[in-house]
């Protein structure tokens, strides 16, 4: 099985806020069957990046950085654009979208034939197809 998480499950991850989230993400990096979403590593960038104006950051700075040498980070690929244009537009048609960059990350997770796991299943559970799971309780 390969799970992809999302930018909130990874950001949780790094600030250490559940213990059930981070025995879990541990033990599927070392099974070797997490990947990285290019647009989940572009929202820790930006968090890393607003981080470094503030005053006792540094640490999820440097955990960030760490992630991007633990992970590969995987790109959008060629099934992509199909996966995105099929969420979105059933998510559309259904009048129940997400936010655009989740969307983004669940076809990408779609186009993997990954599992997204996430904080935010109630958001993600309106996409067809796609299996959610939150670490935190499961």
């Amino acid at each position: 099985m390969v799970f992809l998480p999302d930018t909130n499950a990874f950001s949780a991850y790094l600030a250490g806020r559940s213990r059930a989230l981070t025995a879990r993400m541990q033990t599927e990096f070392a099974a070797g069957s997490m990947k990285l979403s290019v647009m989940v590593m572009a929202e820790l960038e930006f968090g890393a990046e607003k981080a470094k104006a503030q005053p006792g950051t540094t640490k999820f700075v440097r955990r960030v950085e760490t992630l991007r040498t633990q992970l590969e980070i995987e790109p959008l690929g060629e099934d992509f654009p199909r996966s995105f244009a099929r969420v979105r537009a059933h998510l559309e048609a259904a009048g129940r979208k997400i936010g655009d960059r989740d969307t983004i990350i669940a076809a990408h997770a779609l186009a993997l034939g990954a599992t997204l796991v996430t904080r935010n299943i109630d958001e993600f559970s309106r996409v067809p197809g796609l299996t959610v799971e939150n670490w935190e309780t499961d």
